[in-house]
């Protein structure tokens, strides 16, 4: 084993490193650059930065330096979990890095025979790594990885203990990165939000806090005899309901956008005629940029569909916007609505057969795959215009 890596990380590259590091937060595609900079000082053969889920079970984004994209790819779908130090890895302090040689249970021995370096590691002439959880917050786990060749031997106890001085500002420079994201990711929830002019709506996270909500869904929540704001959360006094709108807000909301579901209706009697509809729908915000994402929670945002207001859907605009036809038109506006198929089949004389046909072309012109997505859709489109109707005055004029 050559001198430890004294020069690298306390000379003029950690400078260069911490310079990069504090970089980042702002300009993601920093992170990368950090990683090979942090390759290159510790003496390295590659390194790789994670997000994983809470339970460090599921990467969600990844960085890598010098390591092939297919082999990375192969890393993220399954070996991750196959890595052998992994399961003693969750139990480890997190806030620094571990030798693979001195830190774990797994001998350098019995590593060899073990199904991650026979049809992973082996190929790419990785023997040894410095590994760990650098954050963790209520969603998210970051790991940082940084590896060897057999050559360039095992991270000696002094050589990690330098490296470990390195993670401190790691951590710091990643709560920058979620401190900024979020609130990227809010301001641009919001921006998205405020083009809708068709529905009242709310911004919301996981747990049903507001973090937006606009003038009129207040006024009609605040003034709903089954819905409150308490504590900056939205309420559905009725507790069935109120079930259904968490567990939706979980689903809309869910970090791995492959499970993440596109939303339902949840319907709240006003009184013994009328129902307020609330459509809870994910969230999307402008892609996030290149690099290192922390992948900030996701929101949901809930249209209120007001009973006491009509939208009027043009379909002229309906035809030229999305390409559909007039009957797939009608559909689409019944929908967007609150009408289901039959109600749309019995105010058009038609079978119900045929309005599901209808509906079936329209989900596939528009790009849509359920009557929540479509009545999404359309709310907030330009085909949609919405006005309240007045209140009735029962007073006589003189």
């Amino acid at each position: 084993m050559t001198q430890p890596i004294l020069d690298g990380l306390l000379g003029n590259e950690r400078g260069d490193l911490l310079d990069t590091l504090y970089e980042a937060p702002q300009a993601p595609d920093a992170w990368p650059r950090f990683l090979a900079q942090a390759v290159s000082a510790t003496r390295s053969r590659s390194a790789r930065m994670l997000v994983l889920d809470r339970r460090a079970q599921t990467v969600l984004s990844s960085i890598k330096h010098n390591i092939d994209d297919s082999d990375h790819q192969a890393y993220v779908d399954h070996y991750v979990n196959a890595c052998p130090w992994r399961p003693e890895l969750k139990d480890k302090l997190p806030g620094q890095l571990y030798s693979t040689f001195l830190d774990f249970s797994c001998r350098q021995k019995a590593f060899y025979d073990t199904e991650f370096y026979n049809d992973w590691a082996r190929t790419q002439d990785i023997h040894h790594g410095v590994c760990g959880t650098v954050w963790q917050d209520e969603d998210h786990t970051v790991q940082l990885l940084i590896q060897r060749t057999r050559e360039q031997g095992h991270y000696t106890r002094e050589e990690t203990e330098q490296i470990n001085d390195l993670v401190m500002h790691v951590r710091r420079a990643v709560r920058l990165q979620t401190q900024f994201s979020a609130l990227k990711h809010q301001q641009q929830a919001l921006e998205q939000a405020l083009d809708i002019q068709a529905q009242p709506f709310a911004l919301l996270d996981a747990q049903g806090t507001l973090v937006y909500i606009s003038q009129e869904a207040e006024q009609l929540v605040t003034s709903h005899p089954h819905m409150a704001l308490e504590k900056h959360k939205l309420t559905f006094l009725d507790s069935r309901r109120q079930c259904a709108l968490l567990q939706q807000l979980t689903q809309v909301t869910h970090p791995n956008p492959a499970l993440r579901g596109s939303g339902e209706v949840i319907a709240i009697p006003l009184n013994s005629h009328l129902t307020t509809r609330c459509l809870v729908s994910p969230m999307h915000p402008h892609a996030a940029p290149s690099g290192f994402n922390t992948h900030p929670t996701p929101l949901a945002i809930v249209y209120f569909q007001d009973p006491l207001g009509d939208i009027d859907i043009d379909l002229d605009s309906l035809m030229q916007l999305f390409d559909l036809s007039e009957a797939e038109a009608r559909v689409a506006a019944g929908i967007a609505q609150g009408q289901s198929p039959q109600q749309i089949a019995d105010s058009h004389f038609l079978s119900v057969h045929t309005v599901r046909t209808q509906l079936k072309s329209t989900f596939q012109k528009t790009g849509t795959m359920r009557q929540s997505e479509l009545a999404k859709l359309m709310l907030t489109s330009p085909a949609a215009r919405r006005w309240r109707r007045p209140p009735v005055n029962l007073s006589c004029s003189a």
